[in-house]
């Protein structure tokens, strides 16, 4: 075969489905960039077209990006993409939508004859009970047998009739009301059908044309070609399991889950996935400040005359109105640098101490990060979740107790943890287990290297928690200025029962006043003793609670009084807030 460069460049048409196999794909949170390869074995020199057909709707073909044959061999001359309809014909048999189509406009057919032939018989309904009252209403006696016949005729008529037309308009209202459902439900088919059920009028061909240059006889080429496709993206979700019999070591184990859905129309077989968390729908560049500019506002005007004096009459003198009228400012808006890692996921597998996880290799960029699953995956545009694990992670954490009495009398564990891996973790739902039972769903924010995280872990009943009743005395002093005088006391009681020393935290509310003439003091604990034990500290926190740390040996207890008073006038009344 000859092909010399001043002749029309020879066509070679390639299915990218059939014949270019997937590569690796890099998914983002909106899209992913998939790269195919594709290999073809040249006997003679020239100038060809290579035809690239079949890519899903949801590529961007503008996106397309060519790389390879840049040696004396091969040389890439032009790329260049094209969107072609070609009309389907359906002479053969009908498509799915014309075939519900037909059908709805059968029922509807149907449905309309049902609703004239009801219509009739309403007619009818009326006309015969005009007759009727007609009848009864006439003035003039009945005289002789042959009146007598007549009325009883026409009452046997009235009755035969009338049973008859109430049998046919109780069927019609039942067919009129089978085949409005019918009609309902064909409707509800041809709209879930949608763009599909019409892309099989017109069929839609998305070419991508690559002209290459040939220099010599018998050359095997390899090129990659790339292209961004929507309609897939990720997101975050983990598993975080505890052992309470480990609780001393201050580990956590958190199983990170990449879920991918794929609706691009485009399967992925036995791909290298990677995950990233570049946000490109954010775009590159920062937002633009506008200058802010201030100067005198200009008052507008408006003229209104009144004082109309209708026919002969004159107009007054026009009032002078200002209408006062804010000018727009400037919109500034803050932003935040684009910061992102991108994450390397791999199948889903358990984690276990006698198992081993593949975990995801961490590639960081300048703007963000990528994982490489260390295996091939399958993910089918099914929009269905795919979970794929990107790794287990044994974190650093600090557990401790959070015990709120007047709420609630359990104590409630919690776990702070570092992040001591390589992998920022994006924000996505958590689901917490301890002792391989599951306690709750929770949420993990975005999570930097190094930054710490709370997790909730549920109640533990080996912490016992004493609420005793609120003490209350309320008292009138002052001998010219009444004052009411209000006490409050009341304790918790907190027991460790583990055989482990425990953090816990004890949470107490002191009214906070919102008047000068209410005071508020409080009298137990002394904040001024920061530490009011050898293993407590007290002190009074933002949301103006008093906030008790324990350390508590194994089988230990510890009391925590609250004593305040609160003064306000007599001939006032106060009243209790949570805000």
């Amino acid at each position: 075969m000859e092909n010399s460069s001043d002749s029309k460049p020879t066509t070679i048409e390639f299915n990218v489905d059939r014949r270019c196999p997937i590569q690796y794909i890099t998914v983002y949170n909106d899209r992913a960039e998939v790269t195919r390869s594709v290999q073809y074995h040249f006997n003679v020199q020239g100038t060809y077209d290579l035809v690239f057909e079949g890519f899903s709707p949801s590529v961007d073909l503008t996106s397309l990006h060519v790389s390879g044959g840049t040696g004396k061999a091969c040389t890439i001359l032009e790329v260049s993409y094209q969107t072609r309809h070609e009309e389907v014909k359906l002479d053969t048999e009908l498509k799915p939508l014309d075939q519900l189509r037909n059908e709805l406009d059968q029922i509807q057919k149907n449905l309309d004859k049902h609703q004239q032939e009801l219509a009739r018989l309403v007619k009818q309904r009326t006309w015969l009970d005009g007759r009727a009252t007609k009848l009864m209403n006439h003035d003039e006696k009945l005289s002789g047998s042959n009146d007598l016949d007549v009325m009883q005729q026409f009452l046997e008529f009235y009755y035969k009739n009338l049973t008859k037309l109430d049998e046919e308009t109780t069927n019609e209202q039942n067919h009129i009301k089978q085949l409005t459902q019918e009609k309902d439900g064909f409707e509800a088919k041809i709209s879930q059908y949608g763009a599909e059920g019409e892309a099989h009028r017109q069929k839609i061909k998305r070419e991508v044309t690559v002209t290459v240059h040939i220099a010599s006889d018998n050359v095997d080429i390899a090129l990659e070609i790339s292209y961004l496709i929507s309609n897939c993206s990720w997101r975050a979700s983990y598993d975080v399991r505890v052992n309470s019999t480990e609780l001393e070591q201050q580990k956590t184990q958190l199983t990170y889950y990449g879920i991918i859905v794929n609706q691009s129309q485009e399967n992925w077989s036995n791909v290298q996935l990677s995950l990233s968390t570049a946000k490109p729908s954010l775009g590159g560049a920062p937002p633009k400040l506008a200058t802010l500019r201030i100067g005198y506002e200009i008052p507008r005007y408006d003229y209104r005359r009144e004082n109309f004096a209708g026919f002969g009459g004159s107009f007054g003198a026009p009032m002078l109105m200002c209408a006062k009228k804010s000018r727009p400012s400037s919109m500034m808006r803050a932003f935040t640098s684009l910061g992102s890692s991108s994450f390397n996921e791999q199948e889903e597998s358990t984690a276990s101490p006698t198992i081993n996880v593949l975990a995801a290799e961490t590639e960081a960029s300048m703007s963000s990060s990528s994982f490489s699953i260390p295996r091939r995956a399958t993910i089918d545009a099914d929009g269905k979740p795919h979970k794929v694990t990107i790794g287990v992670l044994d974190l650093s954490s600090t557990f401790t107790y959070t015990i709120i009495p007047k709420l609630s009398l359990h104590a409630y564990l919690k776990a702070t943890t570092t992040n001591t891996s390589d992998k920022q973790l994006l924000a996505g739902p958590a689901a917490v287990f301890m002792d391989n039972n599951f306690i709750a769903h929770s949420s993990i924010d975005n999570v930097c290297l190094g930054d710490t995280f709370d997790l909730p872990l549920g109640m533990d009943a080996s912490i016992k928690v004493e609420y005793k009743p609120v003490k209350k005395v309320t008292d009138t002093q002052g001998l010219i200025s009444k004052i009411n005088c209000e006490n409050i006391y009341h304790e918790t009681r907190v027991v460790n029962t583990k055989a482990t020393d425990v953090t816990v935290y004890i949470y107490e509310q002191v009214p906070l006043s919102s008047d000068e003439k209410i005071r508020v003091k409080l009298l137990i604990p002394d904040l001024r003793l920061k530490e009011q034990a050898s293993n407590c500290t007290v002190t009074m926190n933002d949301a103006n609670n008093v906030e008790w740390k324990w350390i508590l040996q194994p089988k230990g207890e510890c009391r925590c009084p609250l004593n305040y008073t609160v003064d306000w006038p007599k001939d006032k009344r106060v009243e209790y807030k949570e805000a």
